[in-house]
């Protein structure tokens, strides 16, 4: 199967707006989302991994699904650095922040049930695989998100009562 220049543009078209539509218009990465969607989608063309040509379209929107959500994970470990900010030579000035947020998630995590804890970590720390961390824990695709919702939850819902009780002059 080949795909014209018309087709490949009308599709680039359509990428566009889908991800400027779950990332936003000033996203400044929009464009890179849109290349690696149809990076990937033409490799998979070229594997001959497009078992119906008819659901092509569907088939990239999967992708383009995909690359966003793998850019949004990639946000959330690396925030994008403030240029307003102090240079990256000044860390040194966080590491009690540092320190004290590393505590903070240690006690949470250690309050957690062993299965909350070890999908946090397999998914989260460890950067496993959903179809591993389902394999490992002996969980369906849709136990596992439930199970990682839930977990995410409790994790937040917890971490936010310790804050609480750790805020100055709320005593």
């Amino acid at each position: 199967m080949t795909v014209s220049p018309d087709a490949l543009e009308a599709y680039r078209l359509k990428l566009r707006y889908k991800v400027y539509y779950h990332l936003g218009s000033s996203c400044p990465d929009a464009e890179d989302v849109v290349q690696e969607t149809l990076t990937r989608f033409l490799r998979a063309l070229q594997d001959e991994k497009i078992h119906n040509p008819e659901s092509t379209a569907a088939f990239l929107s999967g992708i383009c699904n995909n690359v966003i959500q793998e850019y949004r994970r990639r946000l959330w470990k690396e925030p994008l650095r403030d240029p307003d900010s102090s240079p990256p030579g000044c860390a040194r000035d966080r590491e009690p922040e540092m320190l004290e947020l590393r505590q903070v998630i240690a006690l949470i995590m250690g309050q957690l049930s062993q299965r909350d804890r070890g999908l946090l970590c397999a998914f989260y720390l460890e950067e496993k695989c959903r179809e591993e961390i389902c394999r490992t824990m002996g969980l369906s695709d849709v136990q596992f998100r439930v199970a990682l919702f839930r977990a995410k939850g409790r994790f937040r819902k917890s971490y936010h009562e310790t804050m609480k009780q750790n805020a100055p002059g709320e005593h």
